[in-house]
């Protein structure tokens, strides 16, 4: 009968152990697979992100969402298909990033930084082996277009160089 409760509190304390690494695991999944958003200013009121400060950002339905701030939360929520229909549709004309490195470091995506970083910037998704390089690439953005600027003119050849 000792033996039975040890087992049974056993099974009981190894699944309350690993559901969290569970639930932790398909947040990174999640994670993953998240869609960058594709606008420069809040899909609701309009406004350049990063004029009161760090943008409210959060994941909708598998896309990120990012807010002038999070005032607008509210808004939002009351129409969402609304904004989201506005969402999608920018990201339509999102060109598709044409390198297999990153920009910044020149280093393989997907290699030992995991995966990529992605974000959307004038209308070009940028993919970084991590989010350490978005602060190098914020502070010289067109130096590192230049290199996708180049990939598009070769694959291109009616492209202006």
């Amino acid at each position: 009968m000792k033996k039975f409760k040890y087992i049974t509190v056993s099974t009981i304390l190894i699944a309350c152990l690993a559901a969290p690494l569970a639930v932790l695991a398909a947040d990174k999944k999640a994670e993953k697979k998240t869609k960058p958003y594709p606008l420069n200013a809040c899909v609701v009121s309009g406004e350049k992100l990063g004029g009161h400060g760090d943008p409210y950002v959060f994941v909708h339905d598998g896309r990120e969402v990012k807010l002038c701030c999070k005032d607008c939360k509210g808004d939002f929520d009351k129409t969402t298909a609304k904004f989201v229909a506005k969402i999608d549709e920018a990201a339509k004309k999102v060109k598709a990033y044409p390198l297999k490195i990153c920009i910044v470091t020149d280093e393989k995506l997907g290699g030992d930084h995991g995966e990529p970083y992605a974000f959307i910037h004038d209308g070009q998704e940028v993919q970084l082996c991590c989010k350490e390089c978005k602060g190098d690439f914020d502070k010289k953005p067109a130096k590192y277009l230049k290199k996708v600027a180049k990939t598009d003119a070769k694959a291109d050849p009616k492209a202006k160089k």
